[in-house]
């Protein structure tokens, strides 16, 4: 067997735009299986961009991608559980189904992961967004990445996408799909956020898991908790915590807040951020 055929000819430097994604990824992972998870996605399109195999860095474009969306679902969930439930009988219309997708089998210690949402098909894990008022012009562009994602995905002989240029365009295409889907989700993490700062389990100095300190607490029990990404904790950090201003623990909030301001500084090594309105 000539075994040239895949050896790598190519060695192009990689558009930085690709790990855009990680903004929308959790910064603090649950467990190494996630993390390493993402991370092969990550290394595998690194490779097959940079050694110019552009139809398969495109399918790898389309995991990360939809690993972002799920995990977004991940956090609706967390907010609206009665309406994520309710939506999949409307979709699958099958009781028995159903109770599979949160069964030992579609789900990790009890509870759903962002994995759970893989066992739909993806056009129907789009339509959950209607959940947080997804209109009708973006949910057929999300169909529109499927059904383009399925011509590639075929062993049919045909190689399509090859050149940079084009993988390129769909690079940009997908990042602006992102960011239109987190604006969508931009209401359910400033609830999130605040319901977990107003429940005194959290934030009374006489509870709080057991927490010393305002920086673990945020971090383990919030953000890898929630499996918050970078524009997460940008969305939280903006979160005007003055109106939680007659809870009785609201000095406490307030240093939670300011810890979680810190974190989002140090992602990015930036003394500019603010941590006090």
């Amino acid at each position: 067997m000539d075994y040239s055929i895949i050896e790598s000819t190519y060695e192009m430097e990689v558009n930085e735009e690709i790990y855009l994604l990680e903004d929308y990824l959790p910064s603090m992972y649950k467990n190494d299986n996630e993390r390493e998870y993402v991370q092969t996605l990550f290394k595998a399109l690194n490779i097959s961009y940079s050694n110019g195999i552009y139809q398969f860095a495109y399918i790898q474009l389309h995991m990360i991608f939809m690993v972002c969306i799920y995990y977004m679902l991940l956090k609706i969930n967390e907010v609206a559980p009665t309406e994520i439930e309710n939506a999949l009988f409307f979709m699958i219309k099958d009781k028995n189904r159903v109770r599979d997708f949160y069964g030992p089998s579609n789900t990790r210690d009890n509870a759903v992961y962002f994995g759970s949402f893989a066992v739909l098909g993806e056009s129907d894990v789009f339509l959950l967004l209607k959940i947080a008022g997804m209109d009708s012009d973006l949910q057929g562009e999300l169909k529109k990445l499927v059904e383009e994602r399925n011509k590639y995905a075929h062993a049919n002989g045909n190689i399509i996408i090859t050149s940079q240029s084009t993988i390129d365009e769909k690079i940009s295409k997908y990042i602006n799909m992102i960011e239109r889907v987190q604006k969508l989700v931009k209401p359910f993490i400033e609830e999130l956020y605040k319901k977990t700062l107003k429940d005194p389990y959290f934030s009374d100095s006489e509870d709080r898991f057991g927490y010393m300190d305002d920086n673990d607490q945020i971090r383990e029990e919030f953000i890898k908790k929630y499996s918050l990404s970078y524009q997460d904790i940008n969305t939280c950090r903006k979160f005007k915590i003055d109106v939680l201003s007659e809870v009785k623990n609201y000095d406490e909030i307030k240093d939670l807040h300011i810890a979680l301001c810190k974190y989002y500084r140090g992602i990015r090594d930036d003394e500019a951020v603010e941590c006090v309105d």
